[in-house]
């Protein structure tokens, strides 16, 4: 696993996922709500799935219900740095 990811490298690359499956992009602010846009269940575990790949970091969906699009972001930001620790600390 890389080093520190810049919070807008993660939130630019949610976003991009986002409007991927369709939400409007004047939808997607930090004080949206996850569980208000309009995406399906499947959509959401693409979303959990490319943020998997690409950062490392599992959230179960039951963990989106109720927080933001910020929350989320930086949830992504402090499990990743988290886990880069413990890599760098095995390692």
């Amino acid at each position: 696993m890389t080093s520190e990811v810049a919070p807008s490298a993660i939130r630019d690359f949610i976003n991009k996922e986002l409007v991927d499956l369709g939400v409007e992009e004047d939808a997607l602010d930090a004080d949206a709500r996850f569980d208000e846009l309009d995406i399906d269940s499947l959509d959401v575990a693409d979303l959990m799935t490319s943020i998997k790949r690409d950062y490392g970091v599992v959230i179960p969906r039951r963990d989106l219900v109720g927080i933001t699009l910020g929350q989320l972001v930086d949830r992504v930001v402090s499990e990743r740095a988290a886990a880069v620790q413990e890599a760098a600390e095995a390692g």
